[in-house]
């Protein structure tokens, strides 16, 4: 155990001394007095600030606007929440209008993991550079493919996409390219997270950085570990032998204590689901988000929680990176996530730039391990808050009575899927046909770089590979079957495939096995037959041992021959002289009777 504290001390502390070595320098001090008036930004932005309502910069914006301005790369990491798209947005907006582009190109590009939140950084973009000439564009999926491209070919300055959506417009839309984006050495370029731990970063930071950033600055503000300074953390203790109650304490909340500004996070689309529907029929006004809507509704789910429209936003983890919603009061955890850093993104959402929130958290037996890492990690005290019984039992029987009309909605709905998705086949041989008729007049198809087909291959032999691993040990074993239990449940098409892909893994084994040479073996000889009674019987023979096997035999019968050479038998059988008696072997004739 010794020897492990210290190989984990070292490797934390070696991870830690060779990030300090990759980057140039650490900016992570910096002045607190400092304001957008000090920054020297450009009057168009700073007019774009005042109308925005910012009053004071936040910590990382402090820290990385004036590294930015001066056209350092940097790798920055602040806690969720802290303002980060400004932070490095607005020093990119500084140094497009002080050097104007000369052909309409696009100069910067803007990654981003999900829809939802290159919705919002373009958002901020777009007024940020209100009083300015730059344009911005916006490529995600689930957004018109047409209008996209419409917009590319007219060389938009920025660019913030999704990576599969910009894919797509790299393959398919030929007046489109990454010729003119401005590389490290001529304008900044940054990687910004709230993932990262800040005592190991670089692990999964490195690879990144290193093919995107040269001599990077790095900037760690503070720990992305914590929650908001102002933020009141509660749990609700879940008993063994009340799971069940989880759907009655979650209405009694909203009824009771929470009635507006409320984001109920769930672990799964099918909990969002029967929640919004039973939430509903008890006369909340609730909206739903998670990644079986199609993109129009999400869009519409926040802008309708945005506009106050709905009092509670239903939704998985979908929603907990990034988004910045004015105004939530409340973030309940129906379940608690996996990892503390999905929990902090998910509370993340309230008590966000100073203000204040609150997050409730239902927490079972299995949750309790997570919930002592989080009163480990807070700064403020975590309360429990205690519902009376009866409160719960009255509640519960509301949802056993709605039962019947939550199943007559999901009824309908499986309905209305059905009939979407005849009409969806319909329409896509109809488009084939228009393809085909295309393709005949001279057009060409829309391409991709992974087909549906290329993309469930790799995933069995992802999971095969998984499976190989799992033999290999007993602790891989245990992992494999613990990490299996969590995944979703693969349909009956994938597992047939996944029991023949396993099926051949250990045929190609097998043969291989067989393929390899064979050592010589004394082989036996042939025993004669003898004829019995019952018919022609092959006579008994002692087995010999094969060449090898005697000289390697280390038993006490074999010890004493090699030791005192050969026995009486095989001296008389070999003809050699007899050292018992006179030295020579007595013949058989002389044993015979006359």
């Amino acid at each position: 155990d010794t020897l492990k504290l210290k190989q984990r001390w070292k490797q934390k502390h070696g991870e830690k001394e060779e990030a300090t070595q990759f980057f140039q320098e650490d900016a992570s001090q910096y002045d607190d007095s400092l304001s957008f008036q000090d920054m020297n930004l450009s009057r168009p932005l700073l007019k774009a600030i005042t109308a925005l309502g910012f009053k004071q910069p936040t910590p990382i914006q402090k820290a990385c606007i004036p590294v930015g301005l001066l056209g350092k790369d940097l790798c920055a990491c602040a806690a969720t929440g802290t303002g980060k798209t400004a932070a490095f947005i607005l020093p990119v907006l500084e140094r497009l209008i002080y050097k104007p582009r000369q052909a309409p190109v696009s100069r910067v590009l803007v990654l981003v993991p999900t829809r939802e939140l290159g919705i919002q950084v373009h958002s901020v973009t777009k007024q940020l550079a209100q009083f300015s000439n730059i344009t911005v564009c916006l490529a995600v999926g689930g957004l018109d493919l047409k209008t996209q491209e419409s917009s590319l070919r007219s060389g938009p300055d920025i660019l913030i996409a999704t990576p599969g959506r910009l894919i797509d417009h790299l393959h398919n839309c030929p007046s489109f390219h990454l010729g003119s984006i401005d590389h490290p050495e001529e304008s900044p370029w940054g990687t910004f997270s709230a993932k990262e731990k800040e005592t190991v970063p670089f692990a999964r930071s490195k690879d990144l950085a290193s093919v995107s950033l040269k001599n990077p600055v790095r900037i760690f503000v503070n720990s992305n570990t914590e929650v908001a300074p102002f933020l009141r953390q509660e749990f609700i203790r879940i008993r063994p032998s009340r799971e069940g109650d989880r759907e009655a304490i979650v209405a009694a909340l909203l009824t009771r204590t929470f009635p507006d500004h409320v984001m109920l996070f769930t672990q799964t689309k099918k909990q969002a689901h029967r929640l919004h529907i039973l939430l509903g029929l008890m006369g909340l006004r609730v909206g739903e988000l998670h990644g079986n809507l199609s993109q129009a509704q999400r869009l519409e789910a926040l802008r309708q929680f945005k506009d106050e429209q709905i009092d509670v936003l239903v939704a998985t983890d979908v929603a907990a990176r990034g988004l910045d919603i004015v105004g939530v009061k409340t973030v309940i955890n129906f379940t608690m996530p996996n990892t503390t850093k999905h929990y902090v993104h998910r509370v993340g959402r309230t008590a966000r730039a100073g203000r204040v929130g609150r997050s409730v958290s239902l927490v079972g037996e299995e949750e309790r391990k997570m919930l002592k890492e989080i009163v480990k990690a807070a700064k403020t005290p975590v309360k429990a808050r205690i519902l009376p019984q009866d409160v719960i039992l009255r509640f519960r029987e509301k949802i056993e009575k709605l039962e019947p009309d939550v199943y007559a909605v999901l009824r309908l709905e499986r309905e209305e899927r059905e009939l979407q998705s005849s009409e969806a086949q319909i329409n896509t041989a109809k488009r084939k046909l228009d393809t085909g008729s295309q393709q005949a007049a001279g057009g060409t198809p829309r391409s991709w770089f992974q087909s549906q087909e290329e993309r469930k291959e790799e995933k069995l032999a992802k999971a095969l590979q998984e499976f190989d691993l799992a033999l290999r040990g007993k602790k891989k074993r245990t992992k494999f079957v613990r990490d299996s239990q969590k995944k979703a449940q693969p349909t009956p098409e994938e597992r047939s495939q996944f029991e023949i892909l396993k099926a051949q893994m250990y045929a190609e084994r097998l043969a291989k096995r067989d393929r390899r040479p064979k050592r010589a073996r004394a082989m036996p000889e042939e025993t004669p037959l003898v004829e019995t009674k019952a018919g022609p019987k092959q006579q008994r023979k002692k087995a010999t041992s094969a060449f090898d096997v005697e000289l390697t035999s280390t038993n006490k019968k074999a010890l004493k021959q090699y030791r005192a050479g050969p026995s009486f038998e095989d001296r008389r059988r070999l003809g050699l002289p007899d050292r018992r008696k006179g030295g020579k072997f007595k013949t058989k004739s002389r044993y015979r009777r006359k």
